[in-house]
């Protein structure tokens, strides 16, 4: 009798058993590759609009204190201020403060219009960059220095301009007691500068804001003195 030859090959169950783990590689793979894929179309739609926000924001406040005009409430203070809102008087420094005849539309008051409006800037590193506002047509009463005032803090308002603000730098040029001839340089600080003899605050010449981990800033200049054209020194009148 003849021997039959033995052949050699893979089961039934071991071809199930591969085919079953070649699927799921193949769907792990396919899987990867489109969040991969999806990943890298949505980049550059983010960046996009992360870039219109923050130049929209400085674009804003740009044109805003461009539009800073002296206010019937307070005649002797200049457009642009250093100043407290009603209600934060505890609060270290002052805010800075400016006045517009017509509020932009991002400020709504849904009760009357907004015309004549008093703005402060105000930063909180959770909430970011906001405006606290009042209208001139709330009801007002003289402060203790007889200047009018908002009567009541819980009319103070307060628009978010921007949540990814994460810092607010304060830049001055050289020191306020300088005398003309000195040499000065830029200097950036993280709180406004105080004269402590004088018991008052400087107005600095430009802000500079740090948006979402330091991955953007930009320059607002702050619209107080004419400046030259090289934009540091002021124009002798």
């Amino acid at each position: 009798m003849r021997k039959r030859p033995a052949y050699k090959g893979f089961t039934l169950i071991e071809v199930l058993l591969a085919l079953a783990v070649a699927s799921l590689i193949l769907i792990a793979a396919t899987s990867l590759l489109v969040t991969l894929s999806r990943a890298w179309a949505e980049r550059p739609a983010a960046r996009e609009a992360f870039d219109a926000h923050v130049n929209g924001v400085a674009r804003f406040l740009t044109t805003t204190l461009s539009k800073a005009v002296p206010t019937p409430l307070l005649p002797n203070e200049p457009a642009i201020r250093l100043d407290r809102p009603i209600g934060l008087d505890e609060i270290d420094a002052p805010l800075i403060s400016f006045s517009l005849k017509d509020a932009p539309p991002v400020l709504y008051w849904p009760r009357e219009a907004t015309a004549g409006v008093t703005c402060f800037l105000s930063f909180d590193e959770e909430e970011g960059l906001s405006i606290l506002w009042f209208s001139s047509l709330q009801e007002m009463e003289p402060d203790a220095g007889g200047k009018l005032a908002l009567k009541d803090e819980d009319q103070l308002f307060k628009t978010l301009l921007s949540p990814l603000v994460s810092q607010v730098s304060y830049c001055y040029y050289g020191e306020e007691d300088d005398p003309p001839e000195a040499e000065k340089e830029w200097r950036e600080e993280d709180e406004l500068e105080e004269n402590l003899a004088a018991d008052k605050y400087r107005m600095p010449t430009f802000l500079k804001l740090f948006f979402q981990n330091d991955d953007a800033e930009r320059i607002i200049t702050i619209p107080i003195e004419k400046p030259s054209p090289n934009g540091i020194r002021a124009e002798a009148n």
